[in-house]
């Protein structure tokens, strides 16, 4: 039975259909899990950063899939099936079945992670009395990149649902850092990863400058060569070749069930894009 918690998110965002009810429900867990963490001291040593953290903490615009985290010190010790426990015992107690899943290459390179399975079909049955795939199952990613970047700059974010608690993040203008990052040197299968498009136009929208020394630091460990000595119109000129080569109708494919206003797709195109650049600022 759907707890009364979770009802009131799905009043409040007015859901109808299926992608509505699968993309409220994933937040809430993300929120439920962020709350468990917050209660342990998972925050001694790792930052929240990534599209989830801009959408809890700044209200980027769209919705988003995966829990990203990265060590804040050389040397971080992270067990993660130390934290499992907690956060499956939270979403329980807000009347969320969930299990875990793990591999034991999970547990290796640079990157740990674990995924939140949670079974939709009774919520979907209960909610929208819709019949889906009995075996259908919302999935939250959780990653910690283990390798530590330095330069970054961290923030206390307050999370108010489904209580308070201080949550450890990358700075708004690190976040920004990452995501140029990210637009620059992420190849994402056989297809563009739109929301890093997406979120750039948000970033540039709201004037926010980016954190230039973590982005010298992290394009350095993400091209594997020195990069300290670039200037921001080498970093311009680096983003420009990138939307000159760029799939805009993946991009929107990418994106489109994820933001509830389908107007703001409109503006995905190359030379507002390209326009946009001029506006970035650096700090």
């Amino acid at each position: 039975m759907i707890s009364k918690y979770i009802l009131e998110r799905l009043e409040q965002n007015n859901v109808k259909n299926i992608t509505s009810l699968s993309n409220v429900i994933r937040e809430e867990c993300q929120k439920i899990v962020l709350y468990a963490l917050a209660k342990t001291n998972f925050f001694n040593n790792v930052a929240f950063y990534g599209g989830t953290c801009l959408r809890i903490f700044h209200n980027l615009d769209r919705f988003s899939e995966d829990l990203d985290f990265a060590v804040t010190c050389d040397n971080a010790n992270l067990n993660l099936d130390e934290y499992m426990p907690q956060c499956i015992n939270s979403l329980e107690s807000f009347g969320i079945n969930a299990y875990i899943t793990s591999k034991e290459s999970y547990d290796k390179g640079e990157i740990r992670r674990r995924y939140f399975k949670i079974p939709f079909y009774n919520i979907a049955k209960e909610y929208l009395n819709t019949e889906i795939n009995p075996e259908q199952n919302l999935s939250i990613k959780l990653e910690v990149s283990t390798i530590y970047v330095p330069n970054a700059k961290y923030e206390n974010k307050l999370l108010t649902s489904p209580a308070f608690v201080n949550v450890r993040c990358y700075d708004y203008q690190t976040l920004f850092a990452g995501k140029l990052n990210a637009l620059i040197c992420r190849n994402w299968r056989s297809r563009e990863k739109g929301r890093d498009y997406y979120d750039f136009m948000f970033y540039v929208s709201h004037g926010i400058k980016f954190n230039i020394s973590y982005f010298k630091s992290k394009l350095s460990l993400s091209l594997n060569k020195d990069c300290s000595n670039l200037e921001l119109k080498d970093i311009k000129e680096m983003i420009i070749n990138r939307l000159n080569d760029t799939d805009y109708d993946s991009v929107k494919k990418d994106i489109i069930d994820f933001v509830d206003n389908k107007e703001t797709l409109q503006s995905i195109q190359k030379e507002l894009f390209i326009s946009a650049v001029d506006l970035i600022e650096c700090c």
